[in-house]
């Protein structure tokens, strides 16, 4: 029986992992993003394969690595401040736990929508109540979408980089760009009327017993669980925006560094294939791909991550040198957080419910945050 975690008068239930079912789930996106690889290899650049040692060097990869685990590090003092303005207080290397979390269930889930309850998850399990973790999680992940969109008009008013999109890459922006418009609007809409969105739920629940006639849940406890929910939003919201609008601005600059340090991995691995591009202009080209890897639904957008970066560095790289950087920078980028992620993660799984900031298991299977 899962555990009951209580977030004020009514029970809310934690996502539930299973270990050996989230390992088989990392075979699907690792095999489909190799054989995008092999695709890529084999249509642009296996004569190519064979590098000159001369131009190979390892020491740009070792910088990559390392700006990948300083963007962990930015990240995880990012949130490791921000907890305190919930009023609570966790250590460094539990936000550092979360993040790498949020990482590896991104990785394997489709759209990457699994990183969020896995970073809230984390954070419960380290002291918080689901509504204050629920409610950090996505607020901090709006602010994450702000942080690369002001990186975003830094490159391009301050540095005068334009952003070279086309085709169906331009469309896909466009679209992402019309559809987190919307989402904003009735994120903010509904904050100062948040009557409708009750109503909304009453007509949800109505529809699914109607179309659903043998779907059998309790009505209140939904309407509770939203009530409680967005109660805890709101708060967190106000906390941000409103009453501690310092925390605001510290999460904007570090999304934005550590989108700087991320973007920055790419760089270098050109460099270490002998390719010495403009650093500006590689860090540019690879802002707007990151809104459109939100679309991609495969587990951790899988295939369709290496098939748009190799189709916007194919001017960088060169055919020849194509999968050979698609496949170090996945590697640095991908393949090594999963690893890092899944070994935090199962770690915590392993703990079960005896570390002492799980809350009190009661006897009714329930647990007091």
């Amino acid at each position: 029986m899962s555990n009951m975690v209580k977030t004020g008068s009514s029970p809310v239930s934690p996502p539930r992992y299973d270990p050996h079912r989230l390992k088989k789930q990392v075979l699907i996106p690792v095999f489909i993003s190799g054989a995008t690889i092999a695709f890529i290899f084999s249509f642009s650049s296996f004569r190519g394969v064979t590098l000159d040692l001369s131009s190979f060097r390892l020491l740009p990869l070792g910088i990559g690595l390392v700006l990948v685990v300083c963007a962990w590090l930015i990240d995880s003092f990012r949130l490791f401040l921000t907890v305190r303005a919930w009023g609570k207080k966790i250590r460094f290397s539990h936000a550092l736990q979360a993040i790498l979390s949020n990482y590896f269930l991104s990785s394997i889930t489709p759209f990457s929508t699994g990183g969020s309850p896995a970073q809230a998850y984390v954070l419960a399990r380290r002291g918080l109540t689901w509504g204050e973790a629920g409610s950090l999680v996505t607020v901090c992940g709006i602010l994450s979408q702000v942080g690369l969109l002001a990186l975003l008009f830094v490159f391009i008013f301050v540095f005068n980089i334009g952003v070279r999109l086309e085709g169906v890459l331009l469309h896909l922006l466009y679209s992402f760009a019309i559809l987190y418009s919307v989402v904003l609007f009735l994120l903010f809409f509904f904050l100062h009327r948040p009557s409708l969105l009750y109503r909304l739920t009453d007509w949800g629940i109505s529809w699914v017993k109607r179309t659903f006639k043998r779907t059998k849940f309790s009505e209140e406890a939904v309407r509770k669980w939203v009530e409680e929910f967005f109660t805890d939003f709101q708060r967190g919201f106000s906390i941000l925006f409103l009453r501690k609008p310092q925390y605001l601005i510290w999460n904007i600059v570090c999304y934005m560094f550590n989108y700087l340090f991320t973007f920055s991995v790419a760089y270098f691995v050109l460099l270490s294939l002998g390719v010495h591009p403009s650093y500006l202009e590689v860090v540019g080209a690879q802002i707007p791909l990151y809104y459109i890897f939100s679309f991609i639904p495969s587990p951790g957008a899988s295939g369709g991550v290496e098939i748009t970066l190799a189709s916007v560095f194919l001017r960088f790289a060169g055919a020849r040198r194509l999968g050979m950087f698609i496949l170090l920078w996945r590697i640095i980028t991908y393949y090594f957080p999963m690893l890092v992620g899944g070994a935090s993660f199962f770690q915590l799984l392993g703990e079960g419910n005896n570390n002492q900031n799980v809350p009190a298991v009661e006897k009714n299977g329930s647990s007091r945050a």
